[in-house]
């Protein structure tokens, strides 16, 4: 009886690794492709790089409303922040909330060329 009572609790430590795990790795896939558009996009308007960061949310899945998205502009310098809340059910029918947030940045070096005085 009690190797069963073992193997019950590893298997929802296990199971619950496997969730929290899928969850994180989906976070950092949005992050990086959320810096990988503010680093390419220098040269889209900060509405349009909300609109592509929201497009990739959705492609993977990602629980995150458009109003929770912020592309500002400063100079050369693009920022973008995003949070949310995933729901990861770490036991069976128990799901705990966790929140992520981001913010990443992005500078326009130019295209390189030097300008004619």
């Amino acid at each position: 009886m009690k190797t069963v009572i073992k193997l019950l609790i590893a298997v929802a430590i296990i199971n619950a690794a496997v969730h929290v795990g899928m969850v994180a790795a989906k976070y950092y896939q949005f992050k990086d492709s959320s810096q990988q558009l503010v680093t390419f996009g220098a040269n889209i308007v900060p509405g349009q790089l909300q609109n592509r960061i929201m497009d990739k949310a959705t492609e993977l899945e990602v629980p995150i409303d458009f109003e929770d998205i912020t592309v500002t502009r400063d100079g050369y310098r693009t920022m973008a922040t995003a949070s949310y809340t995933e729901a990861v059910e770490v036991f069976p029918s128990y799901k705990y909330p966790i929140p992520f947030t981001f913010k990443v940045e992005g500078m326009d070096m130019g295209d390189g060329r030097a300008t004619a005085r």
